[in-house]
């Protein structure tokens, strides 16, 4: 009826808008401003689609033209600020932003947004003034200082971040967090020892909840940890048994600590109370399985691991402790029971099944069921082709029983090869040498292990003499002979070696 309708040009823009159709609304939108320019909510319209759609020199053009015609209506500086920021004049967004503070007083909204801006355009002592002046405003908000503080520091400026620290210590001693800034503050400024000294000061505080002071722990002591840290997180977790000696949670994060520290037998005392006080923790009898086994508490190991595997029969690692601990026992067919049942509950982790398969294989050995430890070995070679022990220990008892040489010496050579220094590795390939019948090449050989701490061992030693006998030096034999029976770890015929002054094999 009446296509140059202002009013009517407007709904069907806001309508069509609403629909999500937005470059229709913005040709009725546009229709509407040119028969009534006069119109400020017609105008507010037109720009909003107008950014909606990609046009924002028409955006900024429009709201630039609202400020000036309704000077008191701060919406519209504000958008129009944005408007210069979305577009990323940030120069004329640092303008209007100003402008917006002068009318309505600083905020930490706008302080944050110009701070922002005069760091965009390289002025990052304006930016710091900006947080100044809202701190000013309001000389009592710790808040303001953390973030003064946290802008200085992602910025490198230390010294008013460190500042601005001490002045939220100084508003408010018993604030729970600030040693913990300061301890962050410190660690990224690269003062470990002042950073440890916050932690332990803010790990005092009880207006700090334990389990957030032990996530904060594990995020400042993430990744692989020295030595040192290693005891700092203990002197920390000292503190919070102490704060806190009636929570598991402290209890269990102490023991943590004493086991990562090597102090296992500590650690096997804290985690034994801790497992008969609460039983249902998986982790801590765990810990205390590994306890155990470090102190070489052989016989404790499998009480506690047949305890573990009736709380947690579906659990594998217990199993696998359990198999070790009865091989050191020399209790070979229960060690073997152990392991094959709990091999079947691995699911997903290669590195834990290729234990599994890695310690059968010697158990096999020892059962004289060779087939099934070659097989053993196989089966863990196939998940780490790389793994030093086994391709030791595979070559070795190939050796010994003077089958399948060639691939006895393919993986003793690969062994010295990944660990290049260890006695037992170079000693196998030496005897592997020896098994071939090339005397020369493993008398080379075992001088290696014998410069590598070889000289500690009976089997070495042993090794040696047997060597000499085959290159035809009986003499130089019986003098190696003698040194490997001062040791321990000697074969069953080196008596008769010594005796007869033959070799025996």
């Amino acid at each position: 009826i009446d296509p140059d309708n202002a009013a009517a040009n407007y709904e069907e823009a806001k309508i069509l808008n609403a629909l999500g159709r937005t470059d229709d609304a913005f040709v009725f939108a546009k229709k509407a401003v040119q028969l009534d320019n006069g119109n400020k909510w017609y105008k507010k319209l037109y720009a909003d689609i107008a950014k909606a759609t990609g046009n924002y020199k028409e955006y900024v053009k429009t709201y630039a033209q609202l400020v000036k015609d309704y000077p008191e209506d701060l919406d519209f500086l504000s958008e129009l600020a944005f408007a210069c920021y979305f577009t990323d004049d940030y120069k004329n967004a640092l303008k209007y932003y100003n402008k917006l503070e002068g009318k309505i007083g600083v905020n930490e909204m706008l302080t944050k947004q110009i701070a922002e801006l005069y760091n965009k355009t390289g002025q990052l002592k304006n930016a710091v003034e900006a947080y100044q002046k809202l701190i000013n405003a309001y000389p009592d908000e710790k808040r303001y200082y953390a973030m003064m503080a946290e802008f200085c520091l992602k910025n490198k400026i230390p010294g008013k971040a460190e500042d601005a620290y001490k002045k939220i210590l100084q508003i408010d001693p018993q604030d729970p967090y600030i040693h913990i800034s300061l301890a962050d503050f410190y660690k990224k400024s690269g003062k470990p020892e002042l950073a440890f000294k916050e932690l332990k000061k803010g790990f005092s505080n009880t207006n700090l909840g334990l389990k957030t002071k032990i996530n904060l722990l594990l995020n400042y002591y993430s990744g692989k940890l020295t030595d040192k840290q290693k005891q700092q997180a203990l002197e920390l977790s000292e503190i919070l048994k102490k704060i806190y000696p009636d929570k598991n949670l402290s209890q269990a994060f102490y023991a943590t600590m004493l086991y990562e520290n090597k102090k296992y037998k500590e650690a096997e005392q804290v985690t034994r109370n801790i497992v008969q006080t609460n039983n249902v923790n998986y982790a801590m009898w765990e810990q205390l399985l590994f306890c155990d086994l470090n102190l070489s508490l052989y016989d404790t190991l499998i009480t506690d691991v047949d305890t573990t595997i009736d709380l947690f029969p579906n659990q594998p690692v217990p199993y696998l402790l359990g198999g070790i601990a009865n091989f050191q026992l020399k209790q070979f067919e229960k060690a073997k029971k152990l392991l094959e049942d709990g091999k079947e509950l691995v699911v997903n982790n290669d590195a834990l099944l290729e234990q599994f398969y890695s310690t059968l294989g010697d158990i096999y050995n020892k059962l004289k069921r060779y087939d099934l430890s070659y097989d053993a070995y196989d089966q863990a070679l196939k998940i780490n082709p790389n793994n030093a022990l086994i391709l030791n220990n595979y070559a070795y008892y190939l050796s010994l029983r003077g089958i399948n040489l060639d691939k006895a010496e393919k993986m003793a050579k690969l062994a010295v090869s990944l660990d290049p220094y260890n006695q037992n590795d170079l000693d196998t390939y030496a005897w592997v040498f020896y098994k071939q019948k090339k005397f020369k090449d493993a008398l080379n050989w075992e001088k290696k292990a014998l410069a590598n701490g070889g000289d500690s061992s009976g089997v070495v030693l042993e090794h040696m003499g047997d060597i000499y006998y085959q290159l035809g030096q009986k003499e130089e034999a019986m003098k190696w002979w003698k040194k490997a029976k001062e040791k321990k770890d000697y074969s069953d015929f080196l008596d008769k070696k010594l005796k007869d002054g033959k070799l025996y094999e």
